[in-house]
């Protein structure tokens, strides 16, 4: 009779390191990820609040409704921070769109303090703005700033970021 060749095999041990190394490296690779992720997050919102300028912008030349069009960025505190697309006036009756800023986004005191508000309007046909602005946002990650985004508003109606 032949004896029988051992089979080839992984041991528990070997198993139990492999998916320690993998764990490990999922680890690393989550820490490193995360603040583009955030940074992306970031400017992801400067775009959107590019696209809240122009779309009020817009309506204004269009003449749309028949009064001014704007953006009111509130930085509460008692609310998260958001902005907001109005007509005519800032009012929570006279807001089209609402959008809070996610996690992690805040607006820097700088250019809108802490329980305060702007409000950036657009004349009719023309469509400038009543005055130039700027709204800078701040990623904040363990209560630091680790990043900035700005958005700004020329006297000639140019949004920016």
């Amino acid at each position: 009779m032949k004896a029988k060749e051992p089979r080839s095999a992984f041991s528990l041990i070997e198993v139990a390191v492999v998916m320690a190394i993998m764990v490990i490296l999922s680890i690393v690779a989550l820490i490193n990820f995360r603040p583009s992720l955030y940074r992306n997050q970031l400017n992801a919102t400067a775009q959107k609040i590019v696209a809240s300028l122009r779309e009020a912008q817009s309506r204004a030349v269009a003449g749309e409704s028949g009064v001014v069009w704007g953006v009111h960025f509130d930085n509460g505190t008692s609310t998260a921070p958001f902005y907001a697309l109005f007509q005519n006036a800032y009012a929570t009756s006279t807001g089209i769109n609402y959008y809070s800023l996610p996690y992690g986004v805040q607006y820097a005191t700088s250019s809108i303090a802490s329980g305060g508000s702007l409000n950036v309007t657009f004349a009719q046909i023309s469509g400038l703005p009543t005055a130039t602005s700027s709204v800078i946002l701040n990623l904040i990650s363990g209560g630091s700033v680790i990043a900035t985004s700005g958005v700004s508003i020329s006297a000639q109606g140019i949004v920016s970021f």
